[in-house]
């Protein structure tokens, strides 16, 4: 499969981190003394976690010295607005011959994975680690970038590396306290996140992610107290105010939820923010099992992200909308409509296009065997699966791995289900047909351990609030018959 080559890849750059020895600093190669004050500026900004200041300062910098690649390359990569990536990648490209030959390596490894071309991508990045094994930021990226892929246990290595050549550097353990997290392994997770708030007394963001890890152990009083806390700090850290909405969505606390959610978009700063949060608000409804509501906020949202040239939002919003439908046929009709937002003519990175599409495929694939269409089933997986051979983007192979497991799941090959399931693990649906996969495989023990893993997922995603609470109760059914 295309997986393990880009797992290869990956773990030779882990290596390449780990051995090499020569002592190097990254160069910031720029003609301008103010740009470099505005790039230097924007590194302590997200290091702290002030995403969008910082990335304010990156644009003053490439304002300042317009041939600053780098500069480009880190809003390329850091932008949350897809017109802004496309062009800042351009603008890397075009401006490559300026930088110095390290930062070219990580204009070659961005500007590829911007465009799908995941291989020279990941050698771009061995390249560039090799010859900078003690640049904290560099290592710190690569893990970002990596933690992005899905791939924690291998971003931890990098993170855990950048702290190890600046014990003072916080951001590192505040990222590897979220894969800890996503791991399960909360003891580490909350070792890391004290340590990261120790180092920055003063900041809002350690106050928001400890509230965060909190609130996916299920601890949400202390959850919501951090929240609050950061808020107080800071009463502009956005993600914060978010934040108690998505704590008080979970707990089934929605109304609460949605005020919450309606002073986050008072607040947001960028049409990408006010449609994240208004789908985040629009799936209250779907907890609260008005499908009613649910549909006019999910349209709402899918039409200002039309309005807005957000292509990708708006196929997210009519994907989500599918989850929760009842009925297969306008399940169907509504992926239908996402895919078709992904070929319209809105700017957005190769990359998103295709992380999107191999979502929604999962899910089409998913759909068609819950209305007993395996033709359909197959025929969505056989699209997914020619996707997945030419793009190694972990989020589309475990999207694949995740199609390719349900159809074997519904074919009766258990074994074989289960090795693909099992590199999904992210998505709630296929945590529940793994569940299933254990259990008639006559693994007893490892399905009781995935069973425990999914009654305590507390994620405020759409697929969470369809199979989360569902699947509670049938555990208590069943205890309650024994």
């Amino acid at each position: 499969m295309p997986f393990l080559r880009l797992r290869t890849l990956v773990l030779t750059f882990i290596s390449l981190l780990a051995l090499s020895c020569a002592y190097a600093q990254q160069e910031v190669t720029t003609k301008s003394d103010k740009a470099r004050a505005f790039f230097e500026q924007g590194m302590a900004k997200m290091e702290t976690l002030h995403w969008e200041e910082a990335l304010e300062e990156w644009r003053h910098a490439t304002q300042a010295d317009p041939q600053f690649a780098l500069a480009h390359t880190f809003l390329a990569m850091l932008s949350r607005d897809p017109v802004e990536q496309a062009a800042e990648r351009e603008e890397a490209l075009a401006n490559r011959k300026f930088a110095g030959p390290e930062e070219q390596l990580i204009v070659d490894w961005i500007a590829n994975a911007g465009q799908s071309h995941w291989i020279p991508a990941i050698q771009a990045m061995n390249e560039a680690i090799y010859r900078y094994p003690d640049d904290k930021h560099l290592a710190w990226f690569a893990g970002l970038w990596l933690e992005n892929q899905r791939q924690s246990e291998r971003a931890i290595s990098l993170f855990e590396r950048a702290n190890k050549i600046d014990p003072k550097f916080a951001d590192p353990l505040n990222q590897a306290a979220y894969c800890y997290a996503r791991l399960g392994n909360f003891d580490k997770a909350f070792d890391n996140m004290q340590r990261y708030a120790e180092l920055l007394p003063n900041e809002a963001n350690p106050q928001d992610s400890l509230a965060e890890i909190s609130r996916m152990a299920g601890r949400f009083d202390v959850a919501l107290e951090h929240y609050h806390q950061s808020l107080k700090i800071d009463p502009g850290f956005i993600e914060s105010q978010v934040g108690l909405g998505d704590t008080y969505a979970v707990m089934g606390e929605e109304t609460k939820a949605r005020a919450e959610y309606a002073i986050a978009i008072q607040k947001a700063t960028t049409r990408v923010q006010s449609i994240n949060f208004a789908m985040q608000s629009a799936a209250t409804y779907a907890r609260e099992q008005d499908f009613t509501k649910a549909d006019a906020a999910f349209t709402e949202v899918a039409q200002q992200a039309h309005r807005k040239d957000l292509g990708a939002l708006e196929a997210e919003t009519w994907r989500r909308m599918s989850v929760y439908q009842k009925n297969n046929a306008r399940a169907m009709e509504l992926l239908k409509k996402a895919e078709a937002a992904l070929h319209e003519k809105h700017e957005m990175t190769a990359a998103a296009r295709d992380q999107e599409l191999a979502t929604i495929l999962r899910t089409r694939t998913g759909r068609a065997i819950h209305d007993g269409s395996m033709s359909a089933a197959l025929n969505s997986l056989k699209q997914l699966q020619e996707l997945a051979d030419t793009n190694n983007s972990g989020l589309v192979q475990a999207a694949y791995n995740g199609a390719w497991g349900a159809v074997l799941l519904a074919q009766g090959k258990y074994e074989e289900a289960i090795s693909h399931l099992e590199e999904d693990e992210g998505s709630p649906f296929s945590l529940q047909r793994l569940i299933v996969a254990y259990q008639k495989a006559g693994s007893k023990e490892l399905a009781g351990r995935m069973s425990q893993r999914l009654s305590n997922l507390y994620e405020p995603t759409i697929e969470q609030a369809i199979i989360v609470p569902e699947f509670r109760k049938s555990l208590i059914a069943m205890k309650d018959k024994n």
